[in-house]
């Protein structure tokens, strides 16, 4: 009775220690290959980014979030290119890929935190830093609000509407977890795309306000990882899918809030 209670005391949110640890070594080592380099130069986003999205689908919502936050302090010790703001870095290139997948997996029990989160990173991308703080931090606006407004929509009012449809409330959650592989791998493409676009804007706006982005530069930013997120959230999909049919039939104990 002692051991069993022990082994149960050895987990975060259903998934153990040691597979946390292991899993967080990975994303920590991942964080030195780069994918993509900043528009704006002086950086790169890892690989650890996949990884990180990965996370929640193999380990649990809250598993899969301490597992990427490991990795993110691991990566900003190893790869200090890919971690310029340091603890900051951490937060958002290792914890939070982990939290907008967990969200739009999920969306079928969480979709008013799905909405929630969407429109309050709306909001953000709209103002900051161009228009709140603005001129008094010595921002510029753009010569276009409009196309700048729109730009941003982009990244938030897609990933809104297919949470508050019928695809992201019922769909989404029941073609991740079902053993079609067709619509495995179109569930979770949809659930990377939708949950890497919501987590550009807030991985990406603390780099213009400290490097002081000309509103050029943020523009051409939005248009740049335009075509980024979804290739990549592609890329993610290719790997989780024969990961997940792995692990079911590895006889492994499945980890609660996983997808395998």
């Amino acid at each position: 009775m002692q051991v069993k209670d022990t082994s149960q005391s050895m987990r975060i949110g259903g998934a153990s220690i040691a597979w946390i640890t292991l899993y967080g070594a990975l994303c920590g080592v991942t964080s030195l290959i780069p994918v993509f380099p900043y528009v704006g130069g002086g950086g790169y986003v890892p690989l650890q980014t996949m990884f990180s999205a990965i996370a929640p689908i193999l380990l649990g919502n809250v598993g899969g979030i301490v597992a990427a936050t490991v990795g993110g302090v691991i990566g900003m010790f190893v790869a200090p290119a890919a971690f310029p703001l340091q603890l900051v870095d951490v937060v958002l290139t290792g914890t939070l890929p982990a939290f907008v997948v967990g969200l739009l997996m999920n969306s079928n029990k969480r979709w008013l935190w799905g909405v929630i989160w969407c429109i309050l990173i709306g909001i953000l991308g709209t103002l900051f830093p161009f228009f709140v703080p603005g001129s008094s931090a010595g921002f510029a606006a753009p010569a276009n609000p409009v196309t700048y407004v729109l730009l941003v929509a982009y990244y938030w009012v897609i990933p809104l509407v297919i949470i508050l449809s019928p695809l992201g409330r019922k769909k989404l959650p029941e073609w991740i977890r079902g053993t079609d592989r067709k619509y495995k791998y179109i569930g979770l493409a949809i659930t990377f795309v939708a949950g890497l676009l919501t987590w550009f804007l807030p991985w990406s706006l603390p780099y213009w306000y400290v490097y002081q982005y000309e509103p050029s530069m943020g523009v051409a930013t939005l248009i740049g990882y335009m075509w980024w997120v979804p290739l990549f959230s592609l890329a993610i999909t290719v790997i989780t899918v024969p990961l997940v049919e792995a692990l079911r039939r590895s006889g492994l104990p499945k980890v609660p809030g996983a997808i395998w």
